[in-house]
């Protein structure tokens, strides 16, 4: 499924996304996206991205001297293996990597891409290494043998001009606020899809006002796949016609595949096939064998009047083995107020719930999809 062409661009895309972890910038990733010379790449950085390279393709790299060399040897291991790892976002800690086959990409494109069979062109805003950006650039041009075209994810791009009638453009939540908030308007014919984070209350119709011929939202995660499907905000998903669905509704798994897996979020199911996410799963970590609610210290630590908004999460295993908190603070208070935030904290946390690490910033660290990343 995996032409080597994409595979180039899937590893390009692991690479610049290494580049810019540090510079928790939503759209930094596509200043060096097309950009790459591995002789100005820090050494500690492309060291990290190679290894991302081998998780991905599920081989062990050789040594190279320039970045063809890699590109080779993953797209060999693709070809023996027909496997991919997906790597989740690790918001709960260390990120997992989840097992994609070519068979179950294949099945998987063939359902969700039946959406989409009637375009002329997909154009996916997404880096390739991740799940939505695969199913763009990947899954459904194998299938359909349609073309599709990676771009920015840049408002101020001339939209208007770059569409044309058929067109399938896939974004993410906080691309389409920003593509609206700047005005951009679509020519007709063109179909507007949102994924890979809750769309906002509103979104659709507004897309709609702008021109979007139709507007489809994708449900699912990194662990699953894609799980649903659906044409207006306030019709539940319909499950994809590759899962099955547990007695009680809780549960899902791919047919002719053994092993049940939880829905990300909080659903109320819709007979026959459908659901609609009311909240996600309690995220709860374990910390020296202690269960504690990242919510519940989210919640704490937002209470004081200096926190404008704040993150807690697990520390990576490098790291430690408690958790660390992201800090934006109100205006008129700078780090200088982090010994009476501990202070604050200390009367009430107990002490698996306190944070051991403290990072302050502008705004909040989040991955090119908008989406909560590391720190």
């Amino acid at each position: 499924m995996f032409s080597r062409e994409q595979v180039e661009w899937i590893v390009h895309d692991i690479i610049s996304t290494e580049l810019v972890k540090e510079r928790r910038d939503t759209f930094a990733f596509f200043d060096v996206a097309e950009k790459l010379d591995i002789q100005k790449i820090p050494q500690e950085t492309l060291t990290q991205a190679t290894h991302q390279v081998g998780l991905f393709f599920d081989f062990t790299p050789q040594p190279f001297s320039c970045l063809s060399q890699l590109i080779s040897q993953a797209h060999q291991a693709y070809q023996k293996n027909k496997r991919v790892y997906l790597s989740t976002s690790g918001s709960t800690g260390t990120p997992k990597q989840i097992l994609h086959t070519q068979e179950m990409m294949e099945i998987e494109g063939k359902s969700v891409g039946k959406h989409f069979k009637e375009a002329k062109r997909f154009i996916t805003l997404t880096p390739r290494q991740h799940l939505y950006g695969i199913a763009f650039a990947v899954f459904f041009v194998s299938l359909y043998k349609i073309p599709a075209i990676s771009l920015p994810p840049l408002p101020v791009q001339p939209w208007k001009s770059l569409l044309q009638e058929g067109d399938v453009l896939a974004g993410f939540p906080l691309f389409w606020e920003y593509f609206l908030q700047a005005g951009n308007t679509f020519p007709p014919g063109v179909t507007a899809v949102t994924s890979t984070a809750p769309c906002p209350k509103g979104l659709f119709a507004r897309l709609k006002q702008a021109g979007a011929e139709r507007v489809v939202e994708l449900y699912g995660a990194t662990d699953t796949g894609g799980i649903g499907v659906r044409y207006d905000e306030g019709e539940p998903f319909q499950i994809n016609d590759f899962w099955e669905i547990s007695a009680d509704h809780t549960q899902i798994r791919r047919k002719g595949i053994d092993g049940w897996l939880p829905f990300p979020d909080q659903v109320q199911f819709v007979p026959p096939r459908g659901i609609f996410p009311l909240k996600r799963m309690d995220r709860v970590v374990q910390v020296a064998g202690v269960n504690v609610s990242l919510d519940h210290v989210e919640k704490v630590l937002q209470q004081h009047p200096a926190v404008k908004v704040c993150r807690v999460r697990l520390m990576r295993p490098e790291e430690g083995k408690r958790l660390k908190a992201f800090i934006v603070l109100q205006a008129g208070y700078d780090e200088q107020i982090l010994p009476q935030l501990r202070t604050y904290l200390t009367d009430r946390l107990s002490s698996h719930e306190m944070p051991r690490s403290f990072t302050f910033g502008e705004s909040l660290p989040t991955n090119p999809m908008g989406k909560s990343s590391d720190w």
